[in-house]
């Protein structure tokens, strides 16, 4: 077992050498290390469950049928215009008050992002923002950065806001509600004093130079595709109302998701033509990606590494008290540099090590899901949603998201957000 510790750990280190380079896509260095690592499995035999006969032990396929499940049907929504039309009619709705527009926007972006994919809501706000700041002679910076930490609140709140939770909830049986009782509350609040900070910092910039035709503005015109609007979003939020099922039903978040998918792609009659659209649409190296984490998160716990990582960690970690803010600050700064994803799949075994020694304590698991979510927003690459953003605006002659400027923004918004959350879990600790 010590020779198949060493390799665990070297395949692990290069992997995440790679990654946190980006030298080697994400997607690919997690599938050859976790590829590699079950070849070499089947070599030794130390891990009996490591092999592709025994995939189900290690990958979390609730998880990636979720995944797929939302995949498919959340494409078709942006294609018929729905993302659109919430953009417009957030705008309508602010009659032209720009200070209006911009908590209006915020919470449109996180509620948006809670439910649907992050980086499609970012990518339909960003151009209506970029031209509504062309329109009144104002620098987008201030919207846009916005728009990142509302997108990435957003994502934290919910079991299918983002694939972190999605890991994270299957892993320890956590069902949509619980998200809703647990992680939203929090990262509202953490959001509503990121907001008013904003808000504060630029009280100036709200100042409306120029009008805006707000009136003339149709938020209906936006959809393009009636009958497609329709079936996708009816289905979408059938998918919703099934992921707030009881748990002892027995009906899992995964399986409402594909079943949904399947309903939806039998409601548009999908030909090979469609069926070639869903194919492209589906986001492969993010399912290549885990594939090849979970084997190296398996191998990871199984061998003992993340045991021993935890007990040695727990000589500094008096009680599960200040475990819950050392996991939350620390998630924090893992995915600020790591992003989110490898963050969360590296701490689930350090945890479960934790675990052994101080017992279960629900609140670590809510520190780390909230600690991610806030970590990503304070560096360009702490989330996927921060660098779409940045690739939109580079050709900005003003507004571009460049690191320095960014992180000068984002640190004290970070520091405010956490320290917000930290509140709010040790009074749910207290109670």
């Amino acid at each position: 077992m010590l020779l198949m510790k060493l390799i665990v750990l070297i395949l692990f280190s290069v992997a995440y050498y790679f990654i946190i380079t980006n030298k080697i896509d994400k997607a690919g260095i997690s599938f050859i290390a976790g590829a590699l690592i079950i070849g070499v499995n089947s070599i030794t035999k130390s891990l009996p469950n490591l092999t592709i006969t025994h995939s189900g032990s290690f990958v979390d396929f609730d998880t990636i049928a979720l995944l797929l499940g939302l995949m498919i049907i959340i494409p078709f929504m942006g294609d018929a215009g729905v993302f659109q039309f919430l953009a417009l009619t957030v705008i309508k709705i602010s009659k032209g008050n720009l200070k209006i527009l911009y908590v209006l926007t915020a919470f449109t972006v996180a509620i948006s992002s809670a439910f649907l994919n992050n980086v499609s809501t970012v990518m339909v706000f960003v151009p209506v923002i970029l031209a509504i700041a062309e329109s009144l002679d104002k620098d987008p910076f201030p919207f846009l950065m916005m728009i990142v930490f509302a997108a990435n609140f957003g994502g934290g709140m919910t079991l299918i806001g983002d694939p972190p939770n999605m890991i994270v909830g299957f892993a320890n049986g956590f069902s949509f509600i619980d998200f809703i009782l647990n992680a939203m509350p929090g990262i509202i609040l953490g959001m509503i004093a990121v907001i008013l900070l904003f808000v504060r910092r630029e009280h100036g910039y709200f100042r409306t130079v120029k009008e805006h035709n707000h009136a003339s503005i149709d938020p209906f015109s936006a959809i393009n595709d009636k009958s497609l609007a329709w079936k996708s979003t009816l289905t979408f939020l059938g998918a919703v109302i099934g992921f707030t099922l009881p748990q002892s039903w027995g009906i899992s978040p995964s399986t409402v998701a594909i079943i949904a998918a399947a309903v939806f792609l039998f409601l548009i009659k999908a030909d090979s033509e469609t069926m070639e659209k869903v194919y492209s649409r589906i986001d492969w190296s993010t399912i290549f990606f885990f594939v090849g984490m979970f084997a190296l998160v398996y191998a990871l716990e199984e061998t003992g590494i993340a045991n021993d990582i935890a007990s040695t960690l727990s000589v500094i970690i008096p009680n599960d008290f200040v475990l819950i803010i050392v996991v939350l600050w620390l998630s924090m700064l893992m995915a600020s540099f790591l992003s989110a994803v490898p963050t969360v799949m590296v701490m689930i075994p350090i945890i479960h090590g934790f675990e052994k020694i101080f017992g279960p304590n629900s609140l670590v698991w809510w520190a780390l899901v909230m600690g991610q979510c806030i970590g990503g927003n304070l560096t360009i690459v702490g989330a996927a949603a921060n660098m779409v953003v940045a690739g939109m605006t580079k050709k900005l002659e003003r507004g571009r998201l460049e690191f320095g400027r960014y992180f000068k923004y984002s640190f004290p918004a970070v520091l405010l957000s956490g320290a917000v959350i930290t509140t709010y879990l040790v009074a749910k600790y207290i109670i």
